[in-house]
């Protein structure tokens, strides 16, 4: 009789941990993660002449003034040391912006005869950490004559911001990048006199 008591405990014992475990509860909570970024504040179009020869850049212009010029004698080609560097950027925030270009001619002493439109180029080009690569899309080097509404979209500038080169056709057929077709140079051929052009740079951050 007490052996059976002895069992009887047991088992009640048994029943009453297995009801305990059985009566035990589960929870679970969310949590929202969140960041927010800024979005820029401000869009930076800088214009830098850089040096021919050295590949130095110098300090922000707001004209892109190709004087002085220097004739080559065995070309009958007039040449200027420098050419220029227009970079498109954000600052304050995140965001790329997209970019569109145009080019209006202006004085041309060539007249009716191609002027400073056809005699100017403009390069795209891509620049991240340590390389810079051209937008084909984009030419990637176009006559400033043929820039009208030319739009660069931020998806092209992904990993990189916005680099413009300008300067006159060279004609070189070993530039890394040669002269777009039709290009011309100014030579002895040309009328003496200035040339210049407006050419309007707008970028928007969305």
């Amino acid at each position: 009789m007490k052996k059976f008591a002895l069992v009887l405990m047991l088992l009640t014992g048994m029943v009453v941990s297995g009801q305990s475990v059985q009566a035990q509860t589960n929870d679970s909570a969310d949590f929202v993660v969140s960041i927010d970024i800024p979005i820029a504040t401000s869009i930076s179009i800088i214009a830098t002449p850089v040096n021919a020869q050295s590949g130095q850049f110098g300090s922000p212009v707001t004209a892109l003034d190709f004087n002085p010029v220097t004739l080559n004698q065995s070309l009958g080609v007039f040449f200027p040391d420098h050419y220029f560097a227009i970079d498109v950027g954000t600052s304050g925030g995140a965001g790329t912006p997209g970019v569109t270009v145009t080019y209006q001619e202006g004085s041309n002493p060539n007249s009716p005869n191609n002027g400073l439109g056809w005699k100017s180029t403009m390069t795209f080009v891509r620049v991240e950490t340590n390389a810079e690569v051209p937008l084909a899309g984009h030419g990637p080097k176009k006559l400033l004559k043929d820039l009208a509404g030319e739009t660069v979209a931020p998806a092209e500038l992904t990993g990189g911001f916005l680099r413009m080169y300008v300067g006159l056709a060279t004609l070189d057929p070993n530039a890394t990048i040669p002269d777009p077709a039709g290009a011309e140079v100014f030579s002895l051929g040309d009328a003496g006199g200035s040339y210049d052009g407006l050419l309007t740079i707008s970028a928007t951050v969305s």
